[in-house]
């Protein structure tokens, strides 16, 4: 988390990224590789994503890193194809095995 002053003075926390790094995932994009890692035995429920979640502060990190762990585990038992013939799914699993953490948020 870091403290930001926006244009206004007003002063919230976000989540720094790797390196300052973001990506931003579409909802159907979310549903979609969602339910083909379930289609592969992966549960929907480890997936890391917080839709009440307004403001990153929110978000419950450590709830957040265990289930990216959990994630990763997951996603390294499904077929090495299934994963590298999705955009998101690679990616995610990529970052994952790099050892860090992501969630999905509003």
């Amino acid at each position: 988390m870091e403290d930001v002053t926006d244009p206004s003075g007003g002063r919230h926390q976000e989540v720094k990224g790797i390196d300052g790094g973001t990506d931003f995932i579409s909802w159907s994009s979310v549903e979609e590789v969602k339910s083909l890692a379930e289609r592969h035995g992966v549960d929907r429920e480890t997936w890391p994503v917080y839709p009440d979640c307004e403001v990153e502060s929110d978000v419950p990190l450590e709830d957040a890193q265990k289930r990216s762990a959990a994630l990763r585990i997951a996603l390294e038992g499904m077929a090495p194809r299934v994963v590298e013939e999705d955009y998101w799914l690679s990616f995610i699993f990529r970052l994952l095995r790099d050892d860090n953490y992501f969630f999905i948020m509003v």
